[in-house]
């Protein structure tokens, strides 16, 4: 108890009672925790593998369009932070323990909403960062490095809205194609794509 008493005259709330405790507590603790963790999220993920190795699941997705996405180790620390937040400014404010209450309960609930959406968001940016070499199929470019006959080259093709090099084989063994000749993709086995040929003539013809 005196370790919470030093912390709450460290941040000047020294002087607080009753509920006010507990506000404080849950502001300075939901803060602090919520902090480290979207610290460690922006470094690479360290929190949910690390809570993952623990045996704990962080994405408790409830589905009904996101609105559930609030039930995650980041949706409960927001909630633990805002309502300690909220309910110590309505409580320094005059006003009643009732009131202060169902404020911090409504402002922890909409910051689970607000933070579950932005978590969404970006995880559904990173998903689609994910390069999915199987949308290459069809999509026409260059070698960018000599394929050898039988063996593995480097081409140039666009697909996902951005160009991209890539492993790629020759359909046909036995062929071999020089850096800057025109290729089209034809299957994708893994990041390696098969390709095949193309003239000038079809590429021009297709264009038109």
């Amino acid at each position: 108890m005196s370790l919470i008493s030093n912390l709450l005259d460290l941040i000047g709330l020294g002087g607080i009672t009753g509920i006010d405790i507990l506000f404080a507590v849950m502001a300075v603790i939901g803060t602090f925790l919520f902090l480290i963790y979207f610290v460690l999220i922006l470094i690479g993920g360290v929190a949910d593998g690390a809570l993952e190795i623990a045996g704990f699941d962080t994405d408790f997705d409830l589905g009904a369009e996101g609105i559930f996405h609030m039930l995650t180790i980041q949706g409960i620390l927001s909630f633990i932070m805002m309502f300690g937040i909220a309910g110590l400014a309505v409580t320094q404010s005059e006003g009643s323990d009732l009131l202060a209450i169902v404020v911090a309960i409504v402002s922890g609930m909409s910051s689970m909403w607000v933070i579950g959406k932005v978590f969404q968001v970006m995880k559904s940016l990173e998903v689609d960062a994910t390069v999915k070499h199987s949308l290459s199929i069809g999509a026409q470019g260059k070698v960018y490095m000599d394929i050898a006959a039988g063996e593995t080259g480097k081409v140039q093709v666009e697909f996902q809205n951005a160009m991209r090099t890539c492993d790629a084989v020759l359909e046909d063994d036995t062929m071999s194609l020089k850096t800057g000749k025109f290729v089209e993709v034809v299957k994708a086995i893994g990041e390696t794509l098969i390709v095949k040929p193309l003239s000038v003539a079809s590429v021009i013809e297709e264009e038109e």
